[in-house]
């Protein structure tokens, strides 16, 4: 292969990455037999850390997957499937697609959702880029995703479109009048795991004359009113706590829903229900705003990549569930967090925030926080995530038992 390329050494290849994160030998090894490829993987593996209890989330979450939604996912024709190039004769896929599209504009309340989006992310600043019009101005709060924060900046300035963030020192967003901008995200719950007041935010915002997107963990809208039900334009966010393990990160699912004024700025693309020639039901893609299908120069997105494999896990994941067991499962995880919330302060933390949360919530433990993270790692358990020397987001969800809970607590007790 070197000598078809005219290349002389295998380090060659990487010669378009920049040399700081390069390995510093780019040998080739002998081939190995596929014996011996499965035990050097075996023993990469086995270098990983694993954990009885996690209470990290963060905008991560692990959440128990019933058997039942592999075993439907890793079928032969969903999991080669691939994109509907030619959507007509993939009925399967689309149809798949089309239910959870369906789901989603279920738990938001919105008229119509897009066949998903890359991650929670990129869908919240592909919304922000649709809603900014010629206002060109988008407003949001420190107390969103710091990953999302990240993305729009980078979208948002590289087209041109200036970005407002708003302190929220106090945990929760408020939107003052005069702000000015012609898009409001927000994020409830927020990344610090409280609920914000959305529909007070979606009116001043409307007020001002801005549209509205508001972003969230799906989960917990089985228990709060929808974005839809609050007045906003745009729901956007991650639906990775739908049946996709953590995975080192990925891949995630994106989710984008909206009213229908909005449908054909959506980016993307839409699976719509119809009839064929002979009256029977049948499926196809509706909206086709991908730069693959379209000319370039009139895609609204080049990166809006729908996670096709990710959004069937998630809609059998749903359908598994139903509206009943998605809302006993948010139940349990709320219980669980307050649980744990309220025994952590009888042992001397405190809830840095007193406002109402979901299923996260921050301590503060001065001084202690990474000695306490510390102790529980030691004892098999990934607490919650280090915001700084003082404070840490605890999360919980179905996967944490009362004893797991009362394990951290009593580890705690020790601590501090």
């Amino acid at each position: 292969m070197l000598d078809l390329l005219g290349l002389t050494s295998a380090e060659e290849l990487f010669s378009d990455l920049p040399k700081e994160l390069r390995r510093k030998k780019f040998a080739l090894s002998e081939g190995r037999s596929q014996q011996e490829t499965y035990k050097a993987l075996a023993e990469l593996a086995s270098r990983n850390a694993t954990y009885k209890s996690v209470f990290r989330g963060a905008g991560s979450y692990v959440h128990y997957i019933p058997a039942a939604v592999t075993s439907v996912t890793s079928r032969e024709e969903f999991l080669t499937s691939y994109t509907p190039y030619q959507p007509e004769i993939s009925q399967g896929i689309l149809q798949a697609t089309f239910e959870f599209q369906t789901m989603m504009c279920e738990l938001t309340g919105m008229d119509v959702a897009t066949a998903s989006h890359y991650s929670g992310a990129t869908a919240a600043a592909e919304a922000c880029v649709m809603c900014a019009g010629k206002g060109r101005k988008v407003v949001t709060f420190s107390n969103i995703d710091p990953d999302t924060l990240d993305t729009l900046r980078t979208y948002l300035g590289a087209r041109g479109i200036a970005l407002e963030v708003l302190s929220a020192d106090n945990g929760n967003a408020v939107l003052k009048s005069g702000t000015g901008g012609s898009v409001l995200y927000i994020q409830s719950p927020n990344y610090y795991g409280i609920v914000e007041d959305v529909s007070l935010l979606v009116s001043a915002a409307k007020a001002e004359g801005m549209k509205v997107v508001v972003g969230g963990n799906p989960l917990a809208l089985a228990l709060f009113r929808s974005p839809g039900e609050c007045g906003a334009d745009v729901a956007v966010g991650d639906a990775q706590p739908f049946g996709l393990p953590v995975s080192f990160g990925g891949p995630y699912l994106g989710y984008m829903a909206a009213k229908r004024e909005f449908m054909r700025k959506l980016p993307g693309r839409i699976v719509g229900e119809t009839k064929d020639a002979e009256g029977d039901r049948a499926f196809v893609l509706t909206l086709q705003t991908r730069e693959q299908h379209i000319r370039r120069e009139k895609a609204t997105s080049n990166i809006c990549s729908n996670q096709a494999h990710c959004a069937l896990t998630a809609a059998v994941y749903l359908s598994l569930m139903g509206a009943r067991g998605l809302k006993d499962l948010a139940t349990k995880c709320a219980s669980n967090a307050h649980y744990l919330a309220r025994e952590l302060t009888r042992v001397g933390a405190k809830l840095f925030y007193e406002k109402e949360f979901f299923h996260e919530f921050v301590t503060i433990t001065p001084g202690k926080a990474s000695a306490l993270t510390a102790a529980l790692e030691r004892k098999g358990i990934l607490g919650g995530l280090p915001l700084d020397e003082h404070r840490i987001l605890w999360c919980c969800t179905e996967c944490v038992g009362k004893a797991d809970m009362d394990e951290v607590v009593s580890i705690a007790e020790e601590v501090l």
